[in-house]
C-alpha cells in the first residue's frame, strides 16, 4: 500500500504532532501521459504553518483530511509521458505521499545533476536561495560599507542571504536563537559578527555591534527583533521583509511597535512572497550554481531520515528552531 499525510486538524497556537495523521491509501494508477514519483526528499518551510489555516479566500488553506503540499523531489518510476524519462529526478509541489501520478507531468521540473546535489533544487539552488537573492540584493541593494543585519541568520534564507550581502561588500550582522548556531556560523564564515538573541537581547546586541545604525534589516521573524530594527534603523534605510516565524504560531495579532520609524526615517519596507520573482530563477541559477560549484558559497542542509513518517516531528521542530539551514525529510534513496 502506498501512505500519504493529511492535516487531521487546524492548529490553534502551535502546531504539533496531532495536526496531522499518516494514512494508507491506493497506489496511483499511471494514466496516459502521466508520470509515476517516488519521493525521496520533502521541504520543510516556515510558511507551511500558515497554509494549515483556513485562510482568506485569496490564499485558501489545506483542506482538512487533504494530503500536506510542498515541494517534494522525485524520482521518476514510471512514465507515458515523453518529456520524463524512468529514473531521472525532478520536482514540483506534490502531496507529502510515498508515490504520486500527476497528470501530463503539469508543474513538474526536471533536475540538471550538473548542478550538484539533486537536493539543490528546492533549497541553495531552489526557491530558499532565490528567496535570499532578492530580499538581500533586489530589494535590500546593500552597497559597499554598509551594514546589514539578517534575523534567523542560520536558516534556509537567512545563511545566503548574509553571504550575498557581504560578496556586495556590506559589514553583515545576524542573529540566531542558540549558542551552537551563533559557534556553527561564525566558524562557517560569511557574518561578520553573530549574536545569540537568547543570551543578549537584540537592543544590546545591535548597539555593541552596530553604533551607526543599519542600512539593511532582512527580516525572517517580526516580533521585537523588527522592533529592535526599526529602533536602530539608519536614515532611509531598507527592509526586505520575508516572514516573521515569531507569530507564525501565535494566537491573536500583538502588534509591531514603532512603525511611527518608518516615516521619521525614511525606511523602505518591502513584503514579498518568492512566487512573485520565480521568472529570475534561471539568471539567479546562473549566476550562483558556480559560486556553490567553486566553494564560494557556502549552504546547510538538514536532511532528517527515517521516510515519510518522521515528516509531522519534523516541521513541529522546525518552528522550535532545531535545524540549521534548510531542512528536509528523506522519504526515500535518491536512487533505487
Amino acid at each position: 500500500m502506498n501512505s500519504r499525510i493529511v492535516l487531521a486538524r487546524r492548529p490553534v497556537g502551535w502546531v504539533d504532532d496531532t495536526c496531522f495523521a499518516i494514512e494508507d491509501c491506493p497506489e496511483p494508477e499511471l494514466p496516459p501521459e502521466g508520470v509515476l514519483l517516488q519521493a525521496v526528499y520533502l521541504s520543510l518551510d516556515p510558511y507551511l504553518r500558515g497554509r494549515m489555516n483556513e485562510g482568506p479566500s485569496y490564499a485558501p488553506g489545506f483542506a482538512l483530511g487533504a494530503p500536506i503540499v510542498s515541494r517534494v523531489v522525485a524520482r521518476v518510476i514510471g512514465s507515458r509521458h515523453a518529456r520524463f524519462q524512468v529514473g531521472e529526478h525532478v520536482w514540483g509541489f506534490l502531496d507529502w505521499a510515498e508515490r504520486v501520478v500527476v497528470p501530463r507531468g503539469e508543474g513538474l521540473h526536471p533536475i540538471d545533476p550538473a548542478l550538484g546535489r539533486i537536493s539543490h533544487a528546492v533549497s541553495v539552488l531552489g526557491m530558499p536561495g532565490l528567496t535570499a537573492w532578492v530580499g538581500a540584493i533586489d530589494i535590500g541593494r546593500p552597497l559597499a560599507g554598509d551594514t546589514v543585519y539578517v534575523s534567523s541568520a542560520a536558516g534556509a534564507v537567512g545563511q545566503l542571504a548574509g553571504q550575498f550581502a557581504r560578496r556586495a561588500g556590506a559589514r553583515v550582522i545576524g542573529s540566531v536563537g542558540s549558542a551552537a548556531k551563533q559557534a556553527h556560523l561564525m566558524s562557517r564564515g560569511g557574518f561578520d559578527a553573530v549574536f545569540d538573541y537568547s543570551q543578549t537581547p537584540p537592543d544590546e546586541a545591535l548597539r555593541t555591534l552596530c553604533p551607526e545604525g543599519i542600512d539593511v534589516y532582512f527580516d525572517n521573524v517580526g516580533g521585537p527583533t523588527l522592533e529592535a530594527a526599526l529602533r536602530h534603523a539608519r536614515v532611509g534605510a531598507r527592509f526586505p521583509v520575508c516572514g516573521m516565524i515569531s507569530a507564525y504560531n501565535a494566537e491573536g495579532d500583538a502588534g509591531i511597535r514603532g512603525l511611527q520609524q518608518l516615516v521619521s526615517k525614511r525606511i523602505q519596507m518591502t513584503g514579498f512572497i518568492i512566487y512573485d520573482h520565480v521568472h529570475q530563477l534561471p539568471a539567479y541559477l546562473a549566476r550562483v550554481a558556480p559560486w556553490l560549484r567553486s566553494g564560494e558559497l557556502w549552504f546547510d542542509e538538514d536532511i532528517v531520515p527515517g521516510g515519510l513518517a518522521r515528516a509531522p516531528a519534523a516541521l513541529v521542530g522546525l518552528f522550535k528552531g532545531e535545524a540549521i539551514g534548510k531542512r528536509l525529510v528523506q522519504v526515500a534513496p535518491e536512487n533505487a
